[in-house]
């Protein structure tokens, strides 16, 4: 019985042992992965936190380019301001700001009693210058039978051509407030104009209300066609003979946080310099956007060299000890996600992108952090490789 203990003691000491090795190599694996340089492990739940997003490789030309600033602007035809051609009264508008319209549309109508009165003008000179007709007609017999006085017969002249240059005259200031003469002439009188839209397009402001008296001329709403917006930069007299037309631009708006690039082509190249800032104006085409309203301040590079570059934007570069790097992701296990540092020679810069130079291991459709890249780096300076939760 004691030999019997004695080896089962032995045994299970054997035992402790090997577990306790196991432990050991597993504890020292674990570490050993923890601790691969260049890569940081963090949780699905840390990367929506951060705000960590992953993209791909761009390509863009990122050649040599001219810098230009300038503005969106819309050309003379494709702005318009609604006005009444006679004072009114403010019965209804029909649409708000940034509704959009199509052309014959009513905007707004205004009312007032000048236009009922303007209507009876119009009909008694109707009526003025059919009696003036027979007149005239009557006159023309007599003198051609030797009967009536010639002086006679000028003055109804006259006075036929003054009646008929009164109808034409009003006439035309009924077309101008949109009324028909012909249905005037008719008997139809109506009591309020109606202000249409001169072609489609979108109300940029409201500038009335009902019930308000609005003034010949003053402007009741604005309205844009953007179907031809446009670029005008500012080029400098340094870089005048460097610019063509056909020349593409890349262009973004400093006052959007996004960042987002635009595309344009050079279609106009100025002539005309101005003495105060040296520059020459440059008038660009572009796709339209949603986005993109008249009157935005834009910055943009003049590509002079249009060869497509594997790049990245900006803000997915970090910069640390002189040289450069980015993040990918390159294992995703469970909730758990790996990313690892990635070095890179850079080349030319442009418009917020940066071209990937000497790196040839991330495939185009690798996970690149796009967004969040300082905080990996962070993250990453407070342990070199180590998890964090």
């Amino acid at each position: 019985m004691t030999f019997n203990i004695k080896y089962l003691f032995i045994f299970l000491l054997f035992i402790v042992s090997c577990s306790n090795e196991t432990a050991t190599e597993t504890h020292e694996q674990d570490h050993e992965e923890e601790e691969t340089p260049g890569q940081l492990h963090l949780s699905d739940m840390q990367v929506k936190q951060a705000g960590i997003a992953l993209g791909t490789f761009d390509y863009k030309p990122l050649g040599q380019s001219v810098k230009a600033n300038g503005t969106i602007e819309l050309p003379p035809n494709n702005l318009a301001s609604i006005t009444p051609l006679m004072d009114g009264f403010v019965q209804s508008i029909h649409f708000l700001e940034g509704a959009e319209v199509k052309k014959g549309q009513i905007l707004a109508t205004l009312r007032n009693p000048e236009y009922i009165m303007l209507q009876q003008e119009y009909v008694q000179a109707v009526n003025n210058l059919q009696v003036l007709e027979q007149e005239l007609d009557r006159q023309q017999t007599l003198n051609e039978a030797q009967v009536g006085a010639k002086k006679k017969l000028q003055q109804t002249e006259a006075n036929h051509n003054n009646a008929k240059a009164q109808k034409a005259a009003l006439a035309e200031r009924l077309k101008y407030l949109g009324i028909n003469p012909e249905r005037v002439a008719a008997g139809h009188i109506q009591n309020k104009i109606y202000l249409t839209a001169p072609f489609d397009g979108t109300v940029t402001s409201v500038k009335t209300h009902n019930g308000q008296h609005i003034e010949a001329g003053e402007m009741i709403m604005e309205l844009i066609n953007r179907e031809h917006m446009h670029l005008e930069l500012k080029l400098f007299q340094k870089d005048i003979p460097k610019v063509k037309e056909g020349q593409k631009i890349l262009f973004k708006v400093p006052a959007f946080e996004n960042n987002k690039l635009y595309d344009g082509e050079v279609s106009l190249v100025g002539k005309n310099m101005d003495t105060d800032t040296k520059t020459i104006r440059v008038h660009g085409h572009f796709h339209e956007e949603f986005d993109l309203i008249a009157g935005l301040y834009v910055e943009a590079n003049i590509l002079l060299d249009t060869t497509m570059v594997r790049s990245l934007p900006d803000d997915a570069i970090i910069r640390d000890d002189g040289k450069y790097y980015f993040f990918s992701q390159t294992k995703s296990e469970g909730k758990e996600l790996t990313f690892t540092k990635n070095e890179f020679v850079p080349g030319s810069s442009s418009s917020g992108f940066t071209e990937i130079k000497s790196y040839e291991q991330e495939l185009d459709n690798s996970k690149i952090v796009t967004k969040g890249a300082f905080y990996l780096k962070s993250e990453m300076n407070k342990g070199e490789g180590g998890h964090h939760h």
